[in-house]
């Protein structure tokens, strides 16, 4: 059995703040997006993963599904 990966994008925003989105795009689908809670390394710095969502990117050249996840230094 073949399993077949996804491209993906994957959305950062830090703070609640739109000015600090960092795009993450895995073309490959090697990456999978933080779960709500969890934590990850960004920046050099520990952030906790507050919200995931997840929206169908139509746009061209590709469609790939968009994850975005929002952080926050509250740990």
């Amino acid at each position: 059995m073949i399993t077949m990966k996804v491209a993906k994008q994957i959305v950062f925003r830090y703070d609640g703040d739109p000015a600090t989105e960092e795009i993450d795009l895995d073309m490959d689908g090697d990456k999978s997006a933080p779960k709500r809670g969890s934590l990850v390394e960004r920046k050099g710095e520990r952030w906790k993963v507050t919200r995931v969502t997840v929206a169908r990117n139509v746009a061209e050249p590709f469609e790939v599904p968009t994850y975005r996840v929002f952080l926050t230094k509250e740990l």
